[in-house]
């Protein structure tokens, strides 16, 4: 037999055995996908049926690496977030290692001559990460851009001034950082911008994710929406109270934003006032504001 047929009879004998190696690598990989479907399918229905009776997620911390933030950072922490300072060592732990993680997600950008500072970044990376740390997700995905003005700032969306605002549509909060670091800073007057506005963003990220926090958020807000709507005498000594400050009953938006506020600035007071309330939000949250 001649060597240039040999040579032939050999390429094609290896290529078929490429092809045959990289359909049988891909039918094991269709089969894996179909397994992991299955078992996620599973376990978020346990999962499921444990938060219909818990109305919380099975497990809310876990990470195989964590990230770090640098010494200065941490410094900025310990001085200037209480919240941080009231966890145990563990969970100050999972605490870092997700604005660090924030951080690194979200785009900060200063306007009108803001510098950006790691101050700006770790305080408002904060802010969020304390709203959503009883979530196991807690990115909140529909804000990708955050824009820093230095003071109050007029919006050409809405053609007013704002002292700050959260637009779905482009993903992107906007804060106005002397009236965020003034919220910031005075913790028992329930006037907390970056609060405020953060909360309409995971109210809005949780109508539209589908995990298991999401969906507790939204049925329990819908719940205490219920409530008030059913309940006349319970909206009437919330109105009269003045506990809670009118704006709230501009809209269900506001008054999501406005008692989440009101819950991490007064819990015990708020707790003691309007205890139905108050657990609605600590669930919609999932965790106890006035135990930390």
């Amino acid at each position: 037999m001649p060597l240039t047929l040999i040579l032939q009879e050999n390429d094609y004998s290896y290529i078929g055995t490429i092809i045959l190696g990289i359909l049988l690598s891909g039918v094991v990989f269709l089969i894996f996908l179909f397994i992991r479907k299955i078992i996620t399918t599973i376990l978020d229905g346990l999962e499921m049926g444990y938060a219909l009776f818990t109305k919380r997620p099975i497990f809310i911390h876990f990470y195989l690496f964590k990230r770090k933030l640098n010494r200065y950072q941490i410094h900025i922490l310990k001085a200037q977030f209480s919240f941080y300072n009231r966890l145990n060592e563990k969970h100050q732990t999972y605490f870092r290692h997700r604005v660090a993680t924030f951080i690194k997600r979200k785009k900060f950008i200063g306007k009108e001559g803001f510098v950006v500072t790691e101050e700006a970044k770790v305080l408002i990376s904060a802010t969020a990460i304390m709203l959503t740390f009883g979530f196991r997700n807690y990115i909140i995905e529909y804000i990708k851009t955050i824009i820093i003005y230095p003071t109050a700032y007029y919006s050409r969306f809405s053609k007013a001034s704002h002292k700050g605002e959260f637009n779905p549509r482009l993903k992107t909060l906007v804060l106005s950082w002397d009236n965020f670091i003034e919220g910031h800073r005075i913790k028992n007057d329930k006037l907390n911008l970056g609060i405020h506005e953060f909360a309409h963003a995971i109210h809005f990220n949780s109508i539209k994710q589908e995990d298991i926090n999401a969906i507790l958020f939204v049925d329990t807000f819908n719940e205490l929406r219920t409530m008030l709507s059913s309940n006349e005498q319970l909206k009437r000594d919330l109105v009269a109270s003045e506990f809670i400050r009118s704006y709230a009953f501009t809209n269900d938006s506001e008054l999501l934003a406005v008692i989440i506020e009101t819950f991490i600035e007064s819990p015990k007071t708020f707790k003691k006032l309007f205890p139905e309330i108050y657990g609605k939000v600590k669930q919609m949250l999932n965790f106890n504001f006035s135990g930390y």
